[in-house]
């Protein structure tokens, strides 16, 4: 973990619970559902103020693919590898999935080398139905 100017429980029981997610990307309203089941519970607001810290800190990234859903946060275990692939989002249930597939690679390479467009993979969603929703 990166040092930080002040530590708190809740910070540290937000960081590792997102560390623990494997990658998998969450909402507000799930942390804040998880939390308040928990011994101690971490407030929405407490919630916000941290993502924000961890987001600035570079541990945490945020998703916000269109303006009617949710953000989504996640935890970077390497800072620079989100920006190497797509992401799926599915229509229904709201799950964000990383997409790392060669075909899309070329795909991307193709449209810079003969349209002169750089494809931004951070902000490239693809959106449908993921596999529990079909």
């Amino acid at each position: 973990m990166r040092a930080s100017s002040y530590t708190t429980r809740q910070r540290e029981t937000l960081l590792r619970y997102l560390m623990g997610l494997d990658g998998e990307h969450v909402t507000i309203e799930q942390l804040t559902e998880h939390f308040a089941k928990d011994a101690a519970p971490v407030g929405r607001t407490t919630i916000y103020r941290y993502l924000a810290k961890l987001e600035q800190e570079g541990l945490v990234r945020r998703f916000k693919v269109d303006g009617l859903s949710s953000a989504c946060y996640q935890f970077i275990r390497e800072p620079a590898s989100c920006g190497d692939h797509f992401h799926l989002k599915c229509e229904q249930c709201g799950t964000l999935v990383h997409l790392e597939c060669d075909s899309l690679a070329q795909i991307q390479q193709h449209v810079l080398a003969e349209h002169s467009f750089r494809i931004n993979p951070l902000k490239t969603v693809f959106y449908g139905l993921c596999e529990g929703c079909q």
